[in-house]
């Protein structure tokens, strides 16, 4: 048996933190004792780790003329099971977005196309990543998309290319006229699971479609919230309402890879021992089987009085209503307050009524009530503009620092724990 053989073996398998278990399996029927003899020797000589009951590779030495393999890259290996990882900017808590998985992006494009004809044209409303899964994969489908977020649209642009097959189309679900949108044999989206949201992506999408066509929508799980059941009946309902038909009721077919900002309110809220893919969403298909005329729901465009700023990785809301008129950054002490202990709001829930208070909202969870917006707002932008010099203009800047160090060190144990953890999941 070849030592030299059997060390190379461990060490691409330690590539990646593995179990003793998986290293096992995966050696090919090497005695567990020999195994751990050769764990140990490459762990005396500093070559591997073991952290948090996994063996991973710490470092390879060898000679000074030759390429150095240092040990992987997290975010290059989070991109693997991740879908699109650090292709956009940091979710926002206020976006209520949660990013498929590559696995799931490529098992709901997968089944899309077994329902659809090469001239069929497809839209995704609110779905950025499986947008540039469809263009990377290159369908062979008119496809467009309906985004309101710029720092998303910012991100997809860098590999739309102008095609005239993939479009973008920039405008607020809960604004736009959906005559001006051409009609689509298949609609496919994911947004928040909440009543308002559902009515009117549902109501958009039944506009868009023609007759027969199909409308592709993940839900909440039976156990997401109290009344789900009760609440999921209703959309039915409202769906039969709109001329769609129930064809397609898949559970849990749908994950979703924890953000950052619920990494940051579970920890708040004590908890840690969680998989970075324990949320799942239900996959319904409607079909489209009659028109109607019904109107469009009321409603608000969400997050409508949040602008947003975003300063070294941390993406910063601040919501500037009609309440406060101030603008001359000196014209008031401006005063930034505490909401909750910790700062972080420890739940993503939109029922927390702790999230009407805040008017200051930061991408890993924490919420501030300032008591003037738009000081604040003001402040920020001469910050930004590297022109600060009036005292609220020093508090705003000594506060984004300090919010900036703490969430960067966040982030970085955020990446961490995923790799780990999807590491032990696979395990």
């Amino acid at each position: 048996m070849n030592k030299a053989y059997l060390r190379k073996s461990v060490l691409r398998i330690c590539q990646q933190p593995r179990t003793f278990e998986y290293i096992s399996k995966n050696t090919k029927g090497l005695y567990p004792n020999y195994l751990t003899d050769i764990l140990r020797e490459l762990g005396d000589e500093d070559l591997i780790t073991y952290v948090n009951d996994m063996w991973v590779v710490k470092q390879i030495k060898v000679d000074d003329d030759k390429l150095q393999l240092f040990p992987p890259e997290s975010k290059l290996y989070l991109q693997k099971y991740m879908g699109y990882f650090d292709f956009l900017k940091t979710p926002h808590p206020l976006d209520f977005e949660w990013r498929n998985s590559t696995a799931s992006l490529n098992r709901l494009l997968n089944k899309i196309q077994t329902f659809l004809l090469p001239k069929d044209k497809l839209l995704f409303l609110g779905m950025p990543t499986l947008f540039a899964t469809a263009i990377q994969k290159d369908i062979p489908y008119v496809t467009s998309l309906i985004e309101r977020n710029k720092p998303i649209i910012t991100g997809l642009n860098k590999i739309h290319n102008g095609s005239n097959k993939f479009r973008i189309i920039e405008a607020d679900l809960f604004r736009i006229n959906p005559e001006i949108i051409a009609e689509h044999f298949c609609v496919v989206m994911d947004p928040p699971w909440y009543t308002p949201h559902f009515k009117q992506f549902m109501w958009v999408a039944a506009k868009s479609i023609c007759l027969n066509g199909m409308v592709a929508i993940s839900l909440p799980p039976i156990n997401t919230r109290p009344n789900i059941l009760e609440e999921r009946l209703e959309w039915f309902t409202f769906c039969q309402t709109l001329g769609l038909c129930l064809e397609i009721l898949e559970p849990e077919q749908l994950e979703y890879a924890m953000p950052f900002f619920e990494f940051n309110a579970l920890r708040a809220n004590g908890i840690q021992d969680v998989m970075p893919f324990w949320r799942k969403g239900d996959l319904a298909i409607f079909r489209k089987i009659g028109n109607t005329d019904l109107p469009r729901p009321n409603h608000e465009s969400i997050n409508s009085e949040w602008v947003e700023r975003e300063f070294n990785s941390i993406r910063l809301r601040i919501k500037t209503n009609h309440n406060s008129a101030s603008v001359n950054p000196n014209s008031i002490p401006l005063i930034i307050e505490s909401i909750v202990k910790g700062d972080i709001l420890p739940t993503v829930s939109n029922r927390d009524e702790r999230r009407n208070e805040a008017n200051l909202w930061t991408s890993g969870n924490r919420i501030f009530k300032v008591n003037d917006p738009f000081v604040f707002l003001s402040c920020l932008d001469s910050v930004l503009s590297g022109t600060n010099i009036t005292e609220n203009e020093n508090l705003v800047t000594d506060f984004i620092a300090v919010v900036i160090k703490i969430e960067n060190s966040e982030y970085k144990e955020y990446l961490e724990w995923i790799y780990y953890e999807m590491e032990r999941q696979i395990n």
